[in-house]
């Protein structure tokens, strides 16, 4: 029971969603996570059995380049864009 006493102090850095739960809570299709991730959009934390687990703060980055993604923004143009909103982050 040592694993259940303490409390998850949750963060918008805690990871927290599976690439299922990311996928239906943002509308991206498990592959297109896939890609985002292969092309260095985001790093989401890894189990110790290899699965993506993404924080409250990569599910904001997600939502933001799905728009973009839906308006035909192209793979460089996304690169830029999330640049200019989070200089810091790139």
């Amino acid at each position: 029971m040592g694993r259940l006493s303490r409390p998850l102090r949750r963060t918008p850095t805690t990871p927290l969603y599976t690439i299922g739960a990311a996928s239906r809570l943002t509308g991206i299709p498990i592959w297109t996570l896939r890609w985002i991730e292969k092309n260095g959009f985001l790093r989401p934390d890894r189990t110790p059995g290899r699965q993506r687990l993404y924080c409250d703060r990569e599910m904001e980055m997600l939502r933001e380049v799905r728009d973009l993604m839906q308006r035909k923004v192209n793979l460089a143009g996304i690169r830029v864009i999330l640049g200019m909103r989070s200089p810091a982050a790139r």
